[in-house]
């Protein structure tokens, strides 16, 4: 190794930035997107029903001048009673913790009562701060967004303020030099090559459950979760490698399980076709898909079953 050579390595390494962004607000203001947009991969699910985002994903984001994990969290709402909106909460806030950076996006133009209560989990944090206004291509007279950010600015306190378009991809690359800008100088958190802590299983359950709430966001509630009862990878001399998976959907009404079956079980089929394709492409693999919907009564507030279908943080009163 040259001379040379050996200094820009050291020069790297020295420059090296690495931590921890939480990127937290209220239900569909487009964190998931913004994180998917950044990674280019579909690591989060996305619909235009709130609370889609149900567990706490960290995406990683590696380059050569550093790492930066991303949590995404599910949005923080207003909605009370069930022990799965509880668990929903707590996973948002519990995320302002411990972090480096903390990204509050909000909906250009639009301020409302969960907008308020997820500044207020924000505010707590020692994190820097970094008011992120989404959307902004929806707003055609730039000057109506001066007093809209100026009112949230009285109210709390940022280090920087970022505009883009995370569905277009309009100045997040501004906003990703900011962000490595606040971070401390360190060693990569995780191996360089994942992009991701979860599981594929997790993935695919995800994938899944994006189709039903693609197709049904009107006919069902937040009553359908998705979990894997089997996952195997077989060799065929003809298909080459096949995955295999058994999935079931949990609803917690006869009736909702009707509906996601469907006439002669045409919506069931549908929803398994697009969901395969949506697993193979995450996978690059064939996949032989099928789905079974079951039935839990109200399973939403029990506390046991929300934890066999992966709700695992630890639940509060």
């Amino acid at each position: 190794m040259s001379a040379t050579s050996s200094d820009n390595n050291n020069k790297k390494n020295i420059n090296y930035k690495t931590g921890y962004v939480s990127v937290i607000g209220r239900p569909n203001v487009g964190k998931s997107t913004l994180i998917n947009q950044i990674l280019q991969q579909k690591l989060s699910i996305v619909s235009h029903k709130p609370q889609t985002t149900r567990h706490q994903i960290l995406a990683i984001h590696s380059t050569e001048r550093g790492q930066i994990v991303f949590i995404d969290t599910p949005g923080i709402h207003n909605q009370k009673g069930t022990a799965l909106n509880k668990h929903l909460n707590q996973t948002a806030q519990s995320s302002s913790h411990g972090v480096d950076v903390l990204l509050f996006l909000v909906e250009a133009m639009k301020w409302t009562d969960e907008d308020l209560r997820a500044a207020k989990v924000m505010a707590q944090s020692t994190a820097k701060k970094i008011l992120v206004i989404n959307k902004v291509d929806k707003v055609k007279n730039k000057q109506q967004m001066i007093p809209f950010v100026e009112k949230i600015m009285q109210m709390f306190s940022f280090d920087a303020i970022h505009y883009i378009s995370a569905l277009k991809n309009k100045h997040v690359e501004p906003l990703l030099d900011a962000i490595h800008n606040m971070l401390p100088l360190g060693e990569p958190i995780f191996d360089e090559e994942l992009v991701s802590d979860r599981s594929t299983r997790f993935f695919i359950t995800e994938l899944i459950r994006e189709q039903l709430m693609e197709r049904f966001h009107q006919e069902l509630p937040y009553s359908v979760s998705v979990n894997i009862e089997a996952y195997e990878v077989m060799s065929d001399k003809l298909k080459g490698e096949i995955h295999h998976i058994h999935a079931n959907i949990w609803v917690e009404r006869n009736n909702q399980k009707r509906i996601i079956i469907g006439t002669n079980g045409d919506a069931i089929k549908q929803i398994g076709i697009k969901a395969r394709q949506e697993i193979q492409a995450f996978i690059q693999a064939k996949v032989n898909l099928k789905l079974w919907v079951k039935v839990k009564s109200s399973w939403t507030d029990d506390i046991r079953a929300l934890e066999a279908l992966g709700y695992n943080d630890e639940f509060k009163e």
